[in-house]
């Protein structure tokens, strides 16, 4: 007999991953601004509990242009990580909300 557990986001590593974010904020911005990569590892690290489920790879991309960010999720298409990456959207700070989108994309 095989036992699955549930794949669902992990909600207080969610919680720890935006403080996270909003606490570095300026220098993720002085990263993507400076084209240091610096923060790709930094994010991936906090990143990676949200989705204890998902063993491969999470790949997402952030863009910063004119007061005006932009975070994108790759979901592969996969249905757990598509409805948990809106679930992390949702979660996002409004301080954040107001200069950052969250686009999840296949």
């Amino acid at each position: 007999m095989f036992l699955f557990g549930k794949k669902e986001m992990d909600k207080a590593a969610a919680e720890v991953f935006w403080a996270w974010f909003e606490e570095r904020e300026a220098w993720i911005i002085e990263c993507l601004d400076k084209r240091d990569s610096a923060f790709i590892w930094a994010i991936d690290e906090k990143l990676k509990p949200v989705f204890p489920y998902f063993k491969k790879e999470l790949e997402f991309q952030l863009g910063y242009n004119n007061g005006v960010g932009e975070f994108f999720f790759f979901h592969f298409g996969k249905k757990d990580l598509m409805r948990d990456a809106n679930a992390l959207a949702d979660r996002m700070p409004s301080s954040l909300k107001e200069r950052w989108r969250f686009i999840s994309e296949a």
